[in-house]
């Protein structure tokens, strides 16, 4: 059975743009934009990456809370939510009305192999001067006074730009969109905190979280408003692909073996047990989307889809709609922790405090139907402790949608 193709016959041809986005997004090209070719705004590198570049010493770049960008990214996000016209308004999420259509469509390992043969087959670009990984993340967060919480999600677009050459400098471009609330309830508990458009000790998430709903903090106040764009890490004088614990040039990323133990060897390079959140299992399961979208080799695009596949404990999902309202195939892994969530304390800027004492997390990967790429990540609460409540529609409290990654010669944006 071919999985994709199923899916493909179940849902049809992907819905059209928002009219309002897309009139937006080319007014904005018109006015000198860099070209923007991919279809769906992609999220930053995961969490791992920044703790890397710090390991090294390479510094984290932290834009001022007003800086202008001299060159606008153009964030053109299918089927998303609309940024609200009101400046900073606040309305409450919803997940597509399609999300709930969840359905056998054959095993995780059946889904991931037809997904590795449909990459293999993929044409693979000539390399440009920058390769550039556009995309969305988005996080839930319980904020407000202690004894009257609500829960907000926050929104990012963000691009990475990697240069061909290290000279050129490869920088993590960052631009907050909106923030919701997860409920009506939260929505009215919000009401009686005063209505705040800005929040002082939450810092602007950049990253998918992990199963634990660890994330990077930014280092300006979470608003409501539309921001600027904005820059976080940059890497200069390195190689800018990260396969494990490793730099690799494009040369290099290009050289890796097409063997799915060989990769899964380098990805786990520098993870431990015991300094780590999760298992192996679900540390491959983050890192991997994140390599799937680089410039990799179409042999190594399905190797990589195989090393998922032999992986313990995957299960299949099935047809499902992710947040941005994208049709795809997904597969889902398991786990329990300990220490889970976030509770930000207004009255502090200290580390907060785990929300939960433990919870059961389920790490979602959605695959599309026509190429075989990753649509989105998203991670779901799918226990916690008795009485315990996370009001974010269907468990949801962190996802990153892929967008597709394309090679560029125009200039990167310089905020």
């Amino acid at each position: 059975m071919d999985e994709l193709q199923l899916i493909r016959d179940l849902f049809g041809a992907p819905p059209p743009p928002d009219p309002d986005m897309a009139a937006a997004a080319k007014a904005r090209m018109s006015a000198g934009g860099p070209a923007v070719r991919h279809r769906f705004a992609r999220g930053p590198r995961a969490a791992r990456r920044k703790g890397l570049l710090l390991r090294l010493g390479i510094p984290a770049v932290a834009a001022a809370a007003g800086a202008a960008a001299t060159i606008a990214a153009v964030f053109l996000i299918q089927g998303a939510p609309p940024v609200s016209r009101e400046a900073g308004a606040i309305t409450v999420f919803q997940l597509p009305n399609a999300a709930a259509i969840r359905g056998p469509a054959g095993s995780a390992r059946g889904i991931l192999l037809t997904a590795a043969r449909t990459a293999a087959k993929a044409e693979q670009a000539a390399p440009e001067r920058y390769y550039v990984t556009p995309g969305t993340v988005g996080n839930f967060l319980r904020v407000g006074p202690p004894g009257d919480r609500y829960v907000v999600l926050e929104v990012v677009s963000t691009q990475d730009w990697a240069a061909t050459n290290p000279r050129d400098g490869s920088p993590q471009l960052s631009q907050a969109r909106y923030v919701q609330v997860a409920s009506p309830a939260d929505k009215a508990a919000w009401r009686r905190d005063g209505s705040p458009r800005v929040w002082k000790h939450v810092g602007q998430e950049t990253s998918l979280a992990d199963p634990v709903a660890a994330t990077d903090g930014w280092l300006r106040p979470l608003s409501a408003a539309p921001g600027k764009l904005a820059a976080g890490s940059a890497v200069y004088g390195a190689e800018p692909f990260i396969v494990g614990d490793r730099f690799l040039s494009l040369r290099q990323l290009r050289a890796l073996p097409a063997d799915p133990g060989k990769l899964k060897a380098l990805l786990l390079a520098g993870w431990s047990a015991d300094g780590s959140v999760g298992t192996a299992t679900s540390d491959l399961f983050q890192t991997v989307p994140s390599v799937l979208e680089m410039p990799v080799t179409p042999a190594v695009r399905s190797a990589l889809y195989e090393l998922l596949a032999s992986l313990p404990g995957v299960q299949s999902i099935g047809p499902v709609t992710d947040v941005a309202g994208q049709q795809g195939v997904a597969v889902a892994y398991t786990s329990r922790y300990s220490g889970c969530g976030r509770q930000i304390d207004p009255t502090s800027s200290a580390n907060p405090a785990p929300l939960f004492s433990s919870c059961t997390v389920q790490q979602v990967l959605i695959i599309g139907p026509d190429d075989g790429m990753p649509l989105a990540e998203e991670l779901r609460y799918t226990q916690l402790p008795a009485g315990q409540h996370w009001s974010a529609p269907d468990g949801l409290f962190s996802y990153e949608i892929f967008g597709t990654p394309y090679w560029t010669n125009h200039d990167r944006p310089l905020p």
